[in-house]
């Protein structure tokens, strides 16, 4: 006579997993890369609000903010696919270039610099030394759409500075 315990899985049972695994990842795997894009932005926060302090700290020195330009580096495509970061192979991020930032008299005078590969690109405008805009440039999922991160510097009726940051469009990486 025959156990009639049963051992291992039917097809049907088999069949049902893998519907079920393949539900999931169809929802699972675009939400995770939205995740990693939306993660990429934090780079340009993080350096628009270092920009910021400092032209807070420059209009508190001197009374009016940094009224020299600029320049958008490290590149002034404001894109970095294709570049390798300084390294061999190919990340999409661009090759610091602390040495532009620093022969750049608007940067310079914010003592801001970029000295590791990164996504985006930025550049600094004076408005007449009340205000600034700045701004951060880069085309992070690399699809031939810049997001740009923009800082606005002004001086508020009390004669404090103040910034505020204008992200991009939702899902503009």
């Amino acid at each position: 006579m025959y156990p009639s315990t049963r051992k291992g899985f039917t097809l049907i049972e088999l069949m049902i997993v893998v519907a079920i695994i393949g539900i999931l990842s169809a929802v699972a795997i675009p939400a995770f890369i939205e995740y990693m894009k939306r993660g990429k932005t934090t780079e340009a926060n993080l350096n628009l609000n270092k920009i910021g302090k400092a032209s807070k700290r420059i209009k508190g020195e001197i009374g009016t903010y940094a009224v020299e330009s600029a320049a958008m580096l490290p590149h002034a495509s404001g894109s970095c696919c294709g570049d390798s970061g300084g390294g061999t192979a190919v990340n999409n991020k661009c090759t610091p270039a602390p040495a532009a930032f620093s022969s750049d008299a608007g940067w310079n005078h914010l003592e801001f610099s970029v000295d590791e590969p990164s996504l985006y690109n930025y550049t600094y405008v004076p408005a007449g030394g009340t205000g600034f805009t700045a701004y951060a440039v880069g085309d992070t999922d690399c699809d031939n759409v810049q997001a740009t991160f923009t800082m606005i510097g002004i001086t508020t009726s009390t004669g404090n500075a103040g910034v505020s940051i204008i992200p991009p469009a939702p899902r503009v990486y």
